[in-house]
């Protein structure tokens, strides 16, 4: 079993020696935001770290998830659809219409706010949430707050049911998608007209999509008419990349602290072949995409490097020479690469990319020389992925042959999780320090690529930018007023995205 402490020992770890610059007008442990349903709060108060566990202030986080608070004496009420949740202060037990849920700490009050462990807004709220070390984050996602036993709101003449995927059917007129939520299947026909929402939460992006990208396992939200006419699909998941620093026989450990513990239902695949987690290998680079709500782990996806010479063909047997590709730095949807095959002539290749996709055909251009032009589907998200050549000829096959180089590619553009100081606030300060915090997918941000302007004015030769953050500490004083902060951001692929804000400086 991965030790629990040393986990937390390692989240810290990173808490205090990330590569993120430090958060500005602020010395020791770096201040923790909060993004619930990718908006982030003010950061006052911010969670803190008692003792290994994560404390997140309890009365801010539940109204911005959209729940009643009710305080009376030491005890916090509050309802989730028709359950009603109580928690104690200084008391690990918080209750669920009676039933007994243990916390990993006591409640604790400071200051007049009441802190509670992460786990009570997962395990007892029932919200996906979080803590990314390397961007100093809370994040908490609950899309299921205020719905009833059978996942629906309604709204006026609109109705939303959300639920998890179980079947996405593209075949039948007109498509449909169905949705459970706890005992209550649902299928739903979607108009041609509606519009679809992918979103990954932790990477804090949202992008349009297609319904083929909706796949089951995910938590996904319908909104349509009374009438049954589909207005939107919003399909969320998360999802988490890394290389894998430690396994055993039930779950491993990313090299960022991370544990993963795939349950029954998970599918494990390695460069692209069936697998179960004891084929999993220190060292493998691995995705893994769960569900938002559950939080259950749904697929992951694990690419390994095949080391070592090809074992000699038997006689008579097709062989494979090299597999080169072209692809010299991370890739972004609608790019494209070429794969080349050489070995034996006259038969039938292909390739794999990774575990993402089998069985890509190449074209035999010339005698032993095959080659196929492949293009980077919308959605792909993957880092160091091998590309192993296939070669077929008179039933027999050679050798499967990775290529030298690997494949990265990014679809959606970094999120900007955090940023200072806050949109629409007022500062006493002449002098402002200004920030914004990233978090990409499987490409890392390019810190080149940052830029931040103040006022229309382009200060980017003042800031430090790392891969992590960018912050800004004037060296001169501004006059009161309004100020306009724009951020500009690219990942290793060319994805990118800005943000832009206001704050007003009133110094005496």
């Amino acid at each position: 079993m991965i030790d629990r402490r040393l986990v937390a020992l390692l989240a810290i770890g990173f808490a205090l020696l990330g590569t993120a610059a430090p958060l500005p007008k602020h010395k020791g442990p770096p201040i923790i935001s909060i993004v619930i349903n990718g908006e982030t709060l003010p950061i006052d108060p911010p969670p803190r770290f008692e003792g290994n566990v994560l404390m997140v202030p309890v009365r801010r986080t539940i109204e911005a998830l959209g729940l009643d608070f009710e305080r009376a004496g030491p005890r916090v009420i509050t309802h989730v659809g028709a359950k009603t949740v109580v928690l104690t202060v200084d008391s690990r037990s918080a209750q669920i219409d009676g039933s007994t849920v243990e916390l990993d700490a006591a409640p604790t009050e400071d200051q007049d706010v009441l802190y509670a462990p992460l786990r009570f807004f997962t395990a007892v709220l029932g919200a996906q949430a979080h803590y990314d070390s390397r961007a100093h984050a809370v994040t908490i996602a609950a899309s299921l707050v205020g719905r009833s036993g059978e996942g629906v709101v309604s709204n006026g003449d609109h109705v939303e049911r959300s639920g998890t995927v179980t079947a996405v059917d593209l075949n039948s007129n007109p498509p449909t998608v169905t949705l459970a939520y706890n005992a209550s299947v649902k299928t739903i026909p979607i108009t041609q007209n509606a519009l679809v929402d992918i979103q990954d939460v932790d990477a804090h992006v949202s992008m349009p999509g297609e319904l083929s990208d909706v796949r089951p396992g995910d938590f996904a939200r319908i909104v349509m008419h009374r009438n049954g006419n589909v207005d939107e699909v919003i399909d969320a998941y998360g999802s988490h990349s890394g290389q894998i620093a430690a396994v055993d026989a039930t779950e491993f450990l990313f090299d960022d602290g991370h544990v993963i513990k795939p349950g029954r239902i998970a599918q494990i695949s390695i460069n692209g072949t069936p697998a179960t987690i004891t084929d999993v290998r220190v060292g493998d680079r691995a995705t893994v995409r769960y569900n938002v709500e559950t939080n259950e782990v749904r697929e992951v996806l694990v690419s390994r490097t095949v080391t070592g010479s090809p074992p000699p063909a038997a006689p008579g047997a097709p062989a494979i020479s090299s597999v080169q590709i072209d692809a010299t730095r991370p890739l972004r949807a609608g790019e494209t690469f070429t794969v080349t095959v050489r070995g034996t002539p006259g038969g039938s290749a292909s390739f794999d990319l990774g575990p993402y996709q089998q069985g890509i055909v190449l074209v035999e251009r010339d005698a032993g020389v095959y080659i196929a032009r492949y293009t980077v589907t919308r959605g792909a998200n993957y880092s160091d992925v091998p590309i192993i050549g296939h070669l077929r000829k008179n039933g027999l096959d050679a050798a499967p042959v990775q290529a030298a180089q690997t494949v990265s590619a990014a679809s959606s553009p970094p999120g900007i999780v955090d940023f200072a100081p806050d949109d629409g606030s007022v500062v006493n300060t002449s002098k402002p320090s200004i920030y914004a915090t990233f978090a990409s997918d499987a490409v890392d941000v390019n810190p080149d690529s940052i830029s931040l302007s103040i006022n229309g004015r382009d200060v980017t030769s003042e800031v430090v930018r790392t891969a992590q953050s960018v912050e800004y500490m004037p060296s001169y004083t501004y006059p009161n007023g309004r100020m306009h902060v724009m951020v500009r951001v690219s990942d290793r692929a060319g994805n990118t995205t800005t943000k832009s804000w206001t704050f007003d400086i009133k110094a005496r």
